[in-house]
């Protein structure tokens, strides 16, 4: 069985841990205001002899305000590093490492501030189909 989208599964372990701010993924929408965006990005090659993949993420906040856009984020951020293995559906996250600080994007068109930051992931894929070997 293929991996999960990793973008859909930080968000959903992000609602579960309780982040109230709307959440999308691959395309920040018109609205609303306040709104944390996933992106899936390159991370690293995945293992060619194990079931070992380091997918990437960039996660954006955009607000009206600064400090609401900035601590948005940062919440986000103190979720996701050091946190503990955990599986969701077929994938198993083994760690989520910060590649980044939080680093500003300026504003967007209608003046809202932006601001950012990247990960990489650590994930064991279900054994399976595939030629490489489980951990």
């Amino acid at each position: 069985m293929a991996q999960n989208n990793p973008a859909l599964d930080i968000r959903e372990t992000l609602i579960a841990d309780g982040v109230t701010t709307s959440i999308s993924i691959g395309m920040e929408p018109p609205t609303p205001h306040d709104v944390i965006t996933i992106y899936n990005t390159s991370g690293e090659a995945p293992s060619p002899k194990f079931l070992l993949d380091f997918p990437g993420l960039q996660v954006r906040s955009r607000s009206t305000d600064y400090i609401t856009g900035y601590n948005n984020l940062l919440e986000v951020f103190n979720l996701l590093i050091g946190r503990p293995a955990f599986t969701l559906n077929t994938t198993r996250y083994t760690g989520i490492l910060a590649m980044t600080n939080i680093f500003e994007l300026g504003e967007d068109k209608s003046a809202r501030r932006l601001f950012a930051c990247n990960f990489k992931l650590f994930t064991e894929a279900e054994s399976g189909t595939q030629h490489r070997k489980p951990i």
